[in-house]
């Protein structure tokens, strides 16, 4: 959970938040799960596709 700070100041008489600060407590993670991504890259789908290549017409189509 995170906790959150706002910062205010007074402009003509209206209280304005200024600046807004997020603190957060958990460590963000980005773990895959190991099962799964080799189930994909067993699967038939082909992985890891070159974007810089242009793929030819007749591969795509067969």
């Amino acid at each position: 959970m995170s906790t959150i700070r706002s910062q205010y100041t007074n402009i003509k008489g209206h209280r304005v938040e200024s600046s807004r600060r997020t603190f957060k407590i958990d460590e963000r993670h980005f773990l895959r799960e190991a099962k799964s991504q080799k189930a994909q890259l067993e699967s038939s789908h082909q992985h890891g596709i070159r974007k810089d290549v242009k793929v030819k017409m007749n591969r795509k189509l067969t």
